[in-house]
């Protein structure tokens, strides 16, 4: 029986990659180092503790983990302020969501980015509970997120439904013992290893519905 849903944020309600990108290639390029999809790949979904020392190391940076956080979170917010670049389909799903579930948010993402996004007027008061990975610990793939985001709404874990977007969380999920729908980003797929160990697989947020919600909950 599902009792609540949770969302990821970065990849799933908001198209937050390519601005992470950004971001991240402007201090590469200012270190004067290459950025590509490899580095880009290996950074998503993990805590901001694991990505910024990624980057100290490949970009062989002088910086503390402390600082190339700020920057590049200065980066995004002022990025975010022009606009928060949301899925098709996000709003519709949180607010479907929200109107008939208890409603969470469980991210990898800075807790300045979180409290960005889900203070705009789209998405504000939609979640019950809302969880930064940084203050449980190891990020995702490791299921600490999910499993004390479950903890402060109340439910099982088994009881939970989470909607992952990338392999990192979809390993999250499955291992905190949740069902997991996955809306993969086609421009960074899953590894299919990862993508198969969802329970449902959908194109885009769009297709959620509360139907899918009683299906998996049979």
């Amino acid at each position: 029986m599902i009792e609540a849903v949770i969302f990821d944020m970065d990849g799933l309600l908001v198209d937050s990659e390519p601005v992470w990108n950004r971001a991240r290639k402007g201090m590469a390029d200012e270190a004067g180092k290459d950025w590509n999809k490899d580095d880009h790949k290996a950074v998503m979904g993990v805590s901001t503790e694991e990505w910024a020392n990624y980057m100290i190391t490949r970009l062989a940076l002088t910086l503390t983990p402390a600082e190339v956080q700020d920057r590049i979170i200065a980066r995004m917010v002022e990025m975010y302020q022009a606009g928060i670049p949301y899925f098709p389909g996000a709003i519709k799903a949180v607010n479907l969501a929200a109107a008939h579930y208890p409603t969470a948010l469980a991210s990898g993402s800075h807790p300045t980015l979180i409290d960005t996004v889900t203070a705009d007027a789209a998405l504000r008061g939609k979640f019950r509970v809302i969880v930064s990975a940084d203050e449980v610990g190891p990020g995702k793939p490791s299921p600490d997120v999910y499993l004390a985001t479950a903890a402060r709404l109340g439910v099982k874990p088994e009881n939970c439904v989470c909607m992952e977007d990338s392999g990192n969380g979809i390993l999250a999920g499955v291992r905190a013992g949740m069902k997991v729908i996955a809306v993969p980003d086609a421009r960074f797929p899953p590894a299919a290893a990862k993508l198969n160990q969802a329970h449902l697989v959908l194109t885009t947020l769009s297709d959620f519905s509360l139907e899918l919600l009683d299906q998996l909950g049979e």
